[in-house]
């Protein structure tokens, strides 16, 4: 039966985050019979990931692994090159699909020479969206480059505009497939207090929550000292940052040096995450750039309100409709916003009612794999 199916790969090299979660929803959603799929991930950054991997295999889907370093190393760069190109051109893939900047570097270098049908990108943010001056100038011609041996580029409405705005491809072959979540996943009960308990939060007091990687691009530092301002005036505010990564120590240390041990909770990773969207009263996100975080599809299924800050990713959050937006690395305006959501309930609850209708009626889960499963039956037609 295999030999009448299509054979995709699909590459990853941070085997975390959204991207893990975008990539497990396409894997283990399409259709069975009509795909025959293998996944292969970098077993460097394997990041709480277990479930996660666990879901594509039974799904049915082929995982394996292959040491694919984050920053750039020539000399290792060249082997983990050397491996994907042999792995794709002996298996005969009809489509590799690259997720992410690594990977999607790696993946399609060898699928160009492995002479593979048709090769997909999806960025989950532009890396030149983080950069500069020289840098950026340097990785949108990289990126202009890849594009000539990529079959299309898959991007949220945000990238879509970073694409066509620096000319990455041609509209021909850019596709706007927005992130989705399927809401079976988050519909667990929660017991407030219970979860409140566990985490050592008092059952009366306010919680202020943000989740995700603890890196530099979430500017963590922002919302840390947005918390201390916050603290000032509403001493008994919990606010809780989720995530693990590799700023954990220095985010640890600076909460000591304020003094904030008693109202800043570093969770860790969280599996049943849907016990914080449950407690929180606030979500903010105070990232530096973005492309379509997952978490603010979740925080508005929840109808929490957001505050985000004016990273150009963030276009989801419309200020005063479905949350409040700071300007970047402004803590106080940041803390004012969590301030007048804290006071003003009937404003909270509006923000997470518009969110709710925002993703019902804009962010499908069916039209996220419909879209995905048609792009791949049209292109090997």
């Amino acid at each position: 039966m295999s030999e009448c199916k299509i054979k995709i790969l699909y590459g990853l090299e941070a085997a975390g985050g959204g991207a893990l979660k975008h990539l497990v929803y396409i894997v283990t959603r399409l259709n069975p019979e009509l795909f025959d799929i293998t996944v292969m991930l970098s077993n460097l950054r394997l990041e709480n990931a277990e479930n996660e991997i666990k879901k594509m295999q039974c799904a049915g889907a082929k995982v394996i692994f292959i040491p694919i370093h984050r920053n750039i190393r020539p000399i290792n760069d060249l082997i983990a090159l050397s491996k994907i190109w042999y792995y794709i051109y002996t298996h005969k893939f009809h489509i590799v699909h690259a997720h992410s900047s690594k990977a999607g570097a790696l993946f399609r270098i060898a699928s160009w020479l492995a002479r593979t049908p048709k090769v997909y990108y999806t960025p989950h943010c532009f890396y030149f969206q983080s950069q500069s001056g020289f840098s950026k100038w340097f990785f949108i011609k990289i990126e202009k480059l890849m594009g000539k041996i990529t079959t299309g580029i898959i991007v949220s409405d945000a990238e879509m505009l970073h694409l066509l705005r620096n000319k990455i491809v041609s509209p021909s072959k850019a596709y706007n497939i927005n992130n989705a979540i399927d809401f079976n996943e988050y519909n667990p009960t929660v017991n407030v207090n219970e979860a409140k308990h566990q985490l050592g939060i008092s059952s009366d007091s306010l919680v202020v929550g943000a989740i995700g990687r603890l890196t530099t691009q979430k500017d963590w530092i922002t919302y840390i000292y947005a918390a201390n301002e916050v603290i000032k005036t509403y001493p008994n505010v919990v606010f809780l940052i989720v995530g693990e990564g590799e700023l954990r120590i220095n985010l640890e240390l600076l909460i000591a040096e304020l003094g904030l041990q008693r109202n800043i909770i570093l969770t860790g990773y969280v599996i049943e995450i849907y016990k914080i969207y449950g407690i929180i009263d606030v979500f903010v996100n105070t990232s530096l750039w973005e492309g379509l975080p997952y978490v603010f599809l979740e925080a508005m299924h929840y109808k929490k309100p957001i505050i985000a800050t004016g990273s150009e990713g963030e276009t989801v959050v419309i200020n005063r409709h479905n949350g409040l937006t700071s300007p970047q690395h402004d803590f106080k305006n940041v803390a004012e916003n969590i301030i007048l959501l804290l006071q003003d309930k009937t404003l909270s609850e509006n923000l997470g009612k518009k969110g709710y209708e925002l993703i019902l009626e804009k962010y499908s889960f069916n039209n996220f794999i419909q879209k995905h499963e048609a792009l791949y039956l049209e292109r090997v037609k």
